[in-house]
């Protein structure tokens, strides 16, 4: 911002040259010479040099720095002066006591301060909120804040400064409102799920569309080729006015990412370098020695209570039969280490007015929390702007990336599920094999390595045809290279086999895009801003696997070749093509009435040529009451804007070639055979979402509080669904993709930001958002669905989540249950009412008292899985996001909390079983477990070698949380004008406050589509204190 005021102050110095001809500029700053304006010379400057009264300042910014070119005048007169390089000001004049000064910048707000018997002066100028640079990117464009007629949610540079992350996506968390940014396990370089509105696709992605400097990325983890430190801003695109340009694939909504740029000046150096340390947050107990063999005990003579046939319990309960070990292992701290991550970030930016240039380079180095996980990063990025004429510009922007990446063998989980009783080496000193797998701590030398390769690169042209008329083409190009390699060496098999295979997958896509941007204002009233274009992409992808066990050298891989049997390969290949025209149309009347068209016709290759190409059309009007007359005197109101729009937004969720018939290799009657695999549909159709959205867009009380109110219905109509189905050649099945399913969503969105302080020593931000969105399936296919007691209501799936017509996607389906059975007299009642209807028994035959009495809701007398129903909702009513931004002087301290309320997690380690081999236990529910003398307990009895307990709202707990996300304090060092500097610490998920009995309320399995609302199986939760120094020159 200093830099980009001392360019305004210079376009002054030049405005002043080209007036005033023989005035000298440079002079005139450095001796802030009086300027007055004579009415009798026509406005002509008159130099005054003999003052009655002379006072002097300096204007900085909030920051400190220094305002070139900031207006200093006497209130109701032409006295005044324009403060020079540094921001300082001289000031003669015959002044009155009442006399004020107003010191005014562009895009700054205005400062009066009276004179009375002062003379020396220290003004601050703050950034006004009504800024016309304070823009937004919304594709293919850009738009000032209160000209928006969509709904657009905005990172700014300086909040993506406070974080302490080496996800791209990641930096969305709590900052935008109605998105949702989960994690999965914290394991390095992990995918991150992110949610604009709730989901909307059956079987497809619902991943925003993410767009990198005008470039649109499918896949997100190409965003590991750009270094957080690297981006300028993200804007989220959710209604279908802004993003409907994208058209087919802007139902899940748009992130546009705007990349760091180099800028007019001289030279500018910067350096970033981070230490982060990353913990375990073990909020569980795991039982370990005589405590783990006690329960155990414990619970095997209950179950020889009940169960006196039980073929597990005599041996636990006989101390000469070995089945309990003599170890003491405490196999979580044995695979865990503490994470650690260094983080380097380096730049250098400059430019003049015919050329520009960024060069950075950053390295993350990054340990896991459990061995044999680890991350090395290298990322390397250009940006250059050529000036070649006036009117034409040449440029590119290309960013390069190379991942290093091991997989942990093992996990945390597994460790803490593992026998305690168990050795970590048997007696010849291999690793222990007793219980038939591998244990945890040997599972850490299986190699799982990734090597990645990844670029993403941009040239562009520009010309300006005439005024307001630019012609722009850029061709764009993302390229990925990845290869796989796992080795598992022979003494983690039981067949004393080595085992290995090789994955490389290598993808390219190229877009091409021209578009025609006019902006102009017609008498002073009618602004019109339009832009136009097409679009090519092209993408294609091939893959190549192979897996061979018995190796020559079995401890070490050296290549898959020396395989003695290589028994499985496969290749597979992808490709895609697209073609798009599309167009917008903003027009503002008198700076109050705003109207937006936007269209997009689209035509994939994915389709058949029935339904190949889709138009995807959108409107909508804004109302800036604020600026009519009957509200122009009402002071408090800045600005008050009302906005509608409605339009139509698409998704391709489709693989490559889903339209045609499939084949492939396979066998009939013992001989080679092609098999028909899929059947092709000429008539599948994109996936379209209807999105209504409404709002109130509002500042308030000199711009200290501001924010918007709105809400929004998206119909997501035509979901792809693929079913199976049987195929009569060959006796097995095939799979047919059609337009069958509907979802809606519907909800409301809060945003709240407040400047309540501003001064020399203080200043405090905060900000608010606040999302509410319903999901509802609306519509699936009968073929292939999923049997359930609920009559007339159509499920599709099979897991703990489900589709379900009338409930939000993900839905839990489990069994209804009248709690736990007291008695033997109970078990027999119920296998009598099952006897009565036909069936042998209620729910088996080892139904015994302590288990859960699950209810037979079809009235067959027998439990199955046709009795289950839906018994719980993922979906939160209520999440967002809270900030507080706070400075003292030097000292800053920033703030971000997450928070939701309602939804539902399954934890899994709720009801613990105990098969027959044995495992590790928590202390968790333990000592509320059934037994005659505990009989009012909530959980089940534990009895040895029954299984995995059926599916309850006994494993389902309540997942709202609020939790301080990020907070970082920093201190800028005092090393003067020329060099700034920061030191600072930071802290992440600090604390959380929960019900939850989990590792983590918030974490998701991100591989799934819907859903994955379940304690995951890698790691648990994690806590992150860094350290940091950074420095700009």
């Amino acid at each position: 911002m200093g830099k980009q005021r001392k360019r305004k102050g210079m376009l002054l110095a030049l405005a002043c040259s080209l007036m005033f001809g023989s005035a000298n500029w440079n002079n005139l700053l450095a001796s802030n010479a009086q300027m007055t304006f004579d009415e009798k010379d026509s406005g002509m400057l008159n130099l005054s040099s003999q003052p009655r009264k002379t006072i002097t300042g300096v204007v900085k910014d909030e920051n400190g720095d220094p305002v070139t070119g900031a207006s200093v005048s006497v209130k109701g007169t032409t006295v005044g002066v324009i403060a020079d390089i540094d921001g300082k000001f001289s000031l003669s004049h015959s002044f009155k006591q009442n006399d004020v000064l107003v010191i005014s910048f562009i895009g700054m707000k205005t400062v009066e301060e009276k004179i009375g018997n002062r003379k020396e002066f220290t003004i601050t100028l703050h950034a006004d909120a009504t800024d016309l640079n304070e823009v937004v990117v919304i594709g293919y464009g850009t738009s000032t804040i209160k000209d928006l007629t969509g709904s657009v949610a905005s990172v700014t540079a300086k909040q993506l400064d406070q974080l302490n992350t080496t996800n791209v996506s990641s930096m969305l968390q709590n900052l935008a409102s109605g998105v949702q940014v989960s994690q999965s396990t914290g394991q390095p370089g992990e995918t991150i799920r992110v949610r604009v509105r709730g989901a909307t696709s059956l079987t497809g992605s619902n991943e925003p569309l993410y767009v990198i400097d005008g470039v649109p990325i499918d896949d997100p983890t190409m965003l590991d080729a750009i270094s957080p430190n690297d981006i300028q801003s993200m804007d989220v695109l959710k209604d279908a006015s802004a993003s409907a340009i994208y058209g087919s694939r802007a139902a899940n909504g748009v992130v546009i990412i705007t990349t760091k740029r180099g800028t007019e000046g001289k030279p500018s150096v910067s350096f970033n370098y981070n230490l982060t340390t990353d913990f375990q947050i073990k909020n569980f107990r795991i039982l370990y020695g005589d405590e783990w063999r006690n329960t155990v005990r414990k619970f095997a003579e209950q179950t020889l209570v009940f169960d006196p046939s039980n073929e597990y319990a005599p041996d636990i309960l006989d101390p000469n039969s070995g089945a309990l070990g003599t170890a003491n292992t405490d196999w979580f701290n044995e695979v865990k280490q503490a994470g650690l991550r260094h983080n380097v970030d380096f730049s250098v930016s400059g430019g003049n007015k015919n050329a520009k240039y960024l060069l950075s380079l950053a390295v993350l180095d990054q340990q896991g929390m459990v061995k044999g996980g680890d991350l090395t990063r290298y990322n390397a990025r250009i940006s250059t702007e050529l000036n070649v004429l006036p009117i034409l510009r040449f440029g590119i922007n290309a960013t390069m990336s190379y991942t290093d990446q091991s997989n942990a063998g093992t996990s945390l989980f597994a460790a803490q599920g593992y026998r305690p009783d168990m050795p970590i080496y048997d007696e010849s000193g291999d690793f222990d094999l007793t219980t038939g797998s591998p244990n945890p701590v040997a599972n850490t030398y299986n190699q799982d390595n990734d090597d990645i390769y990844r670029l993403l690169g941009t040239v562009y042209g520009e010309v300006d045809i005439i005024k307001g008329l630019k012609f722009r083409s850029s061709l764009s190009a993302n390229v990925e290279f990845n290869q796989n390699i796992s080795f598992s060496p022979s003494f983690l098999s039981t067949r004393n086999e080595a085992s290995g295979s090789e994955n490389h997958y290598r993808s390219s896509k190229t877009v091409f895009d021209n578009t025609l941007t006019y902006n102009h204002t017609f008498n002073k009233i009618h602004t019109l801003d339009a832009v136009v274009g097409v679009s090519f992409e092209s993408y294609s992808s091939r893959s190549t696997y192979i897996y061979g066990d018995t190796y020559p050298l079995d401890e070490i891989y050296t290549n898959i070749g020396s395989a003695t049997n290589l028994t499985n390969w496969s290749n597979g290949y992808n490709a895609y093509g697209l073609f798009s025209s599309f167009g917008r149309i903003n027009y503002r009347l008198m700076d109050r009435y705003l109207f937006t068209f936007t269209a997009r016709y689209d035509g994939s290759s994915m389709f058949g040529s029935n339904n190949r190409y889709g138009f995807f059309p959108s409107g909508a009007i804004a109302w800036r009451l604020s600026q009519e007359d009957f509200l122009k005197d009402v002071r408090f109101i800045d600005d008050l804007k009302i906005r509608f729009s409605a339009g139509t937004t698409g998704t391709q969720n489709l693989t490559s070639f889903s339209n045609r018939d499939l084949y492939e290799a396979g066998s009939y009657n013992g001989r080679p055979a092609i098999i028909h695999s899929q059947v092709g549909n000429r008539d599948i159709r994109w996936e379209k979402s209807v999105l209504y959205d409404f709002g109130v867009d509002f500042s308030f009380f000199n711009y200290k509080l501001a924010g918007s109110i709105g809400g929004y219905i998206k119909n997501t109509n035509d979901l792809i669904w693929a079913y199976d189905f049987p195929s009569s050649s060959v006796g097995g099945s095939m799979s047919m993709n059609r337009n069958v399913g509907s979802v809606t969503n519907r909800g409301v969105e809060v945003n709240l930001t407040s400047h309540l302080i501003a001064n020399k020593d203080w200043d405090l931000h905060l900000s608010f958002n606040l999302a509410h969105n319903k999901n509802k399936v609306t519509k699936l296919v009968a073929e292939g669905a999923t049997q359930t007691a609920m009559k007339g209501v159509i499920v599709q799936g099979s897991s703990n989540q489900v589709l379900a017509e009338g409930y939000p996607m993900g839905a839990f389906l489990g069994y209804a249950h009248n709690g736990i059975i007291q008695s033997w007299d109970r078990v027999n009642e119920l296998n009598a009412y099952a006897q009565e209807l036909g069936q042998d028994y209620y729910n088996g035959n080892e139904l015994k008292p302590g288990n859960q009495e699950l209810v037979d809701m079809d009235g067959n007398g027998k439990i199955e899985s046709y009795d289950r129903v839906i018994i719980g909702s993922p979906d939160p009513d209520v999440y967002g996001g809270f900030t507080a931004d706070v400075r003292y002087k030097r000292f800053s301290l920033f703030a971000n909390f997450g928070y939701q309320i309602g939804g539902q997690k399954l934890y899994n380690k709720a009801i613990q079983n105990l098969p027959g081999q044995l495992c590790g236990l928590i202390d968790y529910g333990l000592d509320d477990r059934w037994s005659p003398e505990n009989p009012n307990a909530t959980l089940p009895a534990l009895y040895i070698g029954e299984g995995v307990p059926s599916f309850t709202d006994l494993e389902l707990f309540d997942a709202s949380f609020f939790r301080l996300q990020e907070v970082r304090l920093t201190y800028d060092l005092p090393l003067g004008k020329v060099v700034k500097g920061q030191v600072y610490l930071a802290a992440t998920n600090l604390f959380t406050i929960t019900s939850y009995p989990g590792t983590d309320p918030a974490t998701v399995s991100t591989s799934s589509n819907y859903g994955g609302n379940y304690e995951t199986s890698t790691y648990p939760g994690f806590r992150s204190l860094s350290v940091g120094i950074k420095f700009n020159l």
